[in-house]
């Protein structure tokens, strides 16, 4: 398959979104990374236009009270505004009913695309993301205690919130006027109820979110009564991933990563997801045999085309060329030349590609896929380990000042990068 924007072609078919072109029956095909820049791109106009028509719609009424241009732009200021916020109760209602039902809860991220800012509050992460579109709060059960029941009511919980919040604006109105009508209702709190029910119903249609991708609350309660003690059980092993993950991540914890991720796999020894994350954990240590000796033991059981499979054929092949042993790099070549042909739009496996072209003396084509991934790279963790590489990369290309510029952006970007260390004793090498 090909994406009709950038020319990109794969084998994995699944991992291209198809849409229906604007105001016409035909489709086009897009890969992830088009499709999410496009859509990016759209939300983030379409937000700065309604900010934009809102600014000239209040000086419109400001100026005359009765514009009809201005009462439709303020309008639509005000539906997008509380839609916005109506988001964020939604997701603290999640949160809530978790935490009081004895889930843990991680994070309530609201929005897609760059980190704003987070912070952190009684344990949970709020992590405000560029486009205020969507939340998601991320939460898992501890046990499996009267799961399905639990599960039920975390996912209704958001749009009861929706619901309540409607609910009691009208409620307040009704308690201040004895002839309540709802047009009599102070637009603002007309609006705010409209986008709290709007948010309500969309989250409980039954569908599959292609932002998030992650099905709706609705779907979820549809899911419930039907989940299985298997499901249960997995849902309480990715407890123990997300607790590791939050804890090497975040907190830059490695020991209470390993911690967490080794008392997963005393209670969930098989877990794919568990094993991956010991195996990454490892990477961190610099124990790469280990490492590898655990993704190998996982490629398997995914010998079908899909994306588990590949990010452990990446794995496997990132971790052949940071041993250095020639005996490994074709099994690397061909592994990352696997999974870089599936997802070529994935920055960590465009970057595993390159290193180990770097590894097989290919330095210039090397070069090029490791500063793309450098670009499409999210976390300053990923970037710094890009820079490590393209320093190396330098390094034995001769140019000292390129490869000392790489390693000090290395430094500014993650200043316990595994990689900075190695990347200091090649350079100090080549002197």
């Amino acid at each position: 398959m090909k994406c009709d924007i950038c020319g990109t072609e794969s084998d994995f078919d699944a991992g291209f979104i198809k849409e229906r072109r604007s105001f016409r029956s035909s489709r086009r095909t897009l890969c992830p990374t088009c499709w999410s820049r496009r859509r990016h791109a759209f939300e983030g106009w379409y937000q700065v236009g309604v900010v934009i028509g809102g600014i000239i719609g209040f000086i419109l009424l400001w100026s005359n009270p009765w514009s009809v241009a201005g009462r439709f732009l303020t309008a639509l200021f005000l539906v997008d505004l509380f839609l916005v916020l109506s988001v964020v109760p939604h997701e603290l209602g999640h949160a809530a009913i978790g935490r009081l039902l004895g889930w843990r809860v991680f994070a309530i991220v609201i929005g897609v695309g760059k980190r704003v800012f987070k912070f952190d509050l009684l344990g949970i992460i709020f992590d405000f993301r560029s486009l205020p579109i969507c939340g998601i709060t991320q939460l898992a059960p501890i046990d499996t205690r009267w799961f399905r029941l639990k599960r039920f009511f975390v996912y209704l919980a958001g749009p009861a919130v929706n619901a309540a919040i409607a609910v009691i604006i009208l409620w307040i109105w009704w308690d201040s006027w004895r002839d309540f009508g709802f047009w009599g209702l102070p637009r603002p709190a007309r609006i705010c109820v409209w986008a709290n029910l709007w948010i309500m119903a969309a989250n409980l249609w039954p569908f599959q979110s292609k932002i998030l991708n992650l099905p709706s609350d609705g779907k979820q309660l549809l899911k419930t009564f039907s989940t299985k003690q298997k499901d249960a059980e997995e849902l309480q092993a990715a407890r123990f991933v997300m607790e590791a993950m939050l804890r090497r991540d975040e907190h830059k914890d490695f020991e209470g990563a390993l911690g967490w991720c080794n008392k997963g796999l005393a209670i969930f020894p098989q877990n794919l997801h568990l094993l991956n994350v010991s195996g990454v954990l490892c990477l961190d240590q610099q124990n790469y045999t280990r490492a590898r000796e655990i993704f190998l033991q996982l490629l398997p059981r995914e010998t079908k085309p899909n994306g588990t499979r590949y990010i452990i054929l990446n794995n496997i092949a990132y971790v052949d060329a940071l041993l250095g042993d020639p005996e490994l790099l074709p099994e690397a070549d061909a592994y990352s030349k696997e999974a870089y042909g599936a997802a070529p739009w994935a920055p960590s496996i465009t970057g595993t590609r390159g290193t180990v072209l770097i590894a097989l003396g290919q330095l210039e084509a090397g070069i090029k896929l490791l500063k793309e991934s450098f670009e499409r790279a999210w976390t300053p963790r990923s970037k710094a380990e890009n820079a490590c590489h393209l320093a190396m990369a330098h390094t034995r290309l001769g140019d000292r000042n390129q490869a000392n510029n790489y390693m000090k952006l290395a430094r500014q970007l993650d200043s316990q990068c595994r990689l900075i260390d190695r990347v200091e004793t090649e350079f100090q090498n080549l002197k």
